[in-house]
């Protein structure tokens, strides 16, 4: 399997595994000193932000999970290199209070050495998350709009 292919099937692999909340199977396959990011601001979303380490990581992963159940991962343009891939994905996500739920698009960076995740970068659409946590006051426009046509 060429580089770029084991980049590809690592990153399919693991955003599998988080959105199935396999948090144990998920920590075999991160490294020791795995740097994750949440992109977002924090007063919208606390579990924003930069954890360093495998358990910070996952503490980040389940403290995300509290709030949301995430269903129907749809990975979209994978781009992989060696040892590095980036995705673009869409999931559905489920307030698990309100039981309110929309379509939450993303993109996912993934670093890799000697088989384990070093660098995991996720990028959400976190006005529409906020909406659904109940911080906005209304669903933002362009997540109702439905799909962009030329």
């Amino acid at each position: 399997m060429s580089g770029r292919a084991l980049s590809a099937a690592l990153a399919d692999h693991v955003l599998g595994l988080r959105v199935d909340r396999q948090f144990e199977r998920l920590q075999d396959i991160l490294g020791l000193r795995v740097h994750y990011q949440l992109s977002g601001d924090r007063r919208l979303m606390p579990y924003a932000g930069t954890f360093q380490g495998r358990t910070d990581a996952c503490v980040a992963f389940q403290a995300l999970d509290m709030e949301f159940e995430m269903r129907n991962l749809e990975i979209g343009n994978v781009l992989a290199e060696n040892a590095s891939a980036a995705v673009r994905w869409n999931a559905r996500w489920i307030n698990r209070g309100t039981r309110d739920g929309a379509t939450i698009h993303g993109f996912t960076y993934l670093r890799f050495a000697d088989g384990m995740v070093i660098e995991w970068v996720d990028f959400i659409d976190t006005a529409t998350a906020s909406y659904l946590a109940g911080w906005m006051p209304e669903m933002p426009a362009f997540a109702m709009s439905g799909p962009v046509r030329d």
